[in-house]
């Protein structure tokens, strides 16, 4: 027998791609799903590091709120159609994120560095990536993104709540193609000999929306295009500092309070605001001055999954 998973049609909707969970250590795996898992992210919701593990790199771990080259995590398995398994922390305390590799929607590639300007390394997205986010496996190394809206001269630090800053030698000034991304000379990205991850994401209709938008102060409604609003959503200031914060509907997307959590931050979860509300198109944000998610004139982009 012979079994061939990748490549995988364009998904029509979030759960072939993503799911989300409370840890549930009863029965495996412990964060339970509906799709095949490539990337699991373990977020704390108590004053604790959040992790990253995927399939390409297996049982080894990076923390999205750490500089820390990779290590090992003996307990994160992918060998599951529901889901996946990482046995750290407690139960109550953990929300997981699966995301399966798709075409339109998301990507993982591995690659060694080569310190030479210009490197282009394919991905299998077919789209062109919209949202990159780069880290060095084996050597500590801040996380560099790319976003679309900034464009390839600027970059962001995902373990740090900076704004954009300018370089070229992380992204070498060249947008994505929808088969190869461009690479500079600088460590965060091409350092010579190490060994690299870069996690890819893009537009999918009815599945994802990769965006930006201006803080208008108050209440705006965000259009993702999807019919049912967003279960994930990522919000990052660009314009000035603001940390990398995450709401989602396993923690509550209500017309009411929202748990947020932040990946560049070890900060417990922050309750008792309202930062966003549903809404089918994708979601509303609202401005209040605890997360400062719309801030009159400042400039955001986002990852919304349905």
């Amino acid at each position: 027998y012979i079994a061939i998973r990748r490549p995988m049609k364009v998904p029509e909707s979030g759960t072939e791609v993503f799911s989300l969970s409370f840890k549930d250590g009863s029965t495996l795996p412990t964060y339970k799903g509906t799709n095949v898992v490539d990337l699991g992210i373990q977020m704390s919701r108590d004053a604790d590091n959040h992790m990253f593990v995927d399939r390409l790199r297996g049982a080894r771990r990076v923390f999205s709120n750490l500089p820390n080259a990779e290590d090992a995590e003996t307990d994160a398995k992918f060998d599951f159609m529901n889901g996946f398994f990482a046995n750290t922390g407690t139960t109550t305390t953990r929300v997981g994120y699966g995301l399966s590799r798709a075409p339109s929607f998301f990507d993982v590639v591995c690659y060694t560095g080569n310190a030479t300007a210009g490197r282009q390394i394919p991905h299998n997205l077919s789209v062109v990536p919209q949202l990159m986010i780069a880290k060095t496996r084996d050597a500590a190394n801040f996380w560099v993104t790319y976003d679309a809206a900034s464009g390839a001269t600027k970059f962001m630090i995902l373990n740090q709540n900076n704004g954009t800053q300018s370089s070229i030698d992380h992204w070498n000034n060249t947008a994505p193609t929808s088969s190869v991304f461009t690479v500079g000379n600088g460590n965060y990205t091409n350092r010579n000999a190490t060994q690299q991850i870069i996690y890819l994401f893009a537009t999918c209709p009815n599945v994802s929306k990769v965006g930006s938008y201006t803080g208008n102060g108050s209440s705006q409604t965000i259009n993702c295009g999807f019919t049912s609003g967003s279960r994930f959503i990522m919000i990052k200031r660009t314009d000035s500092t603001g940390d990398w914060k995450v709401i989602d509907s396993a923690r509550g997307i209500i017309a009411g309070n929202d748990p947020t959590l932040a990946l560049n931050t070890t900060a417990a979860e922050v309750t008792g605001t309202d930062c966003i509300d549903p809404d089918n198109s994708g979601f509303i944000v609202n401005q209040e001055t605890t997360n400062n998610l719309n801030v009159n004139g400042a400039s955001y982009i986002f990852l919304s999954i349905a």
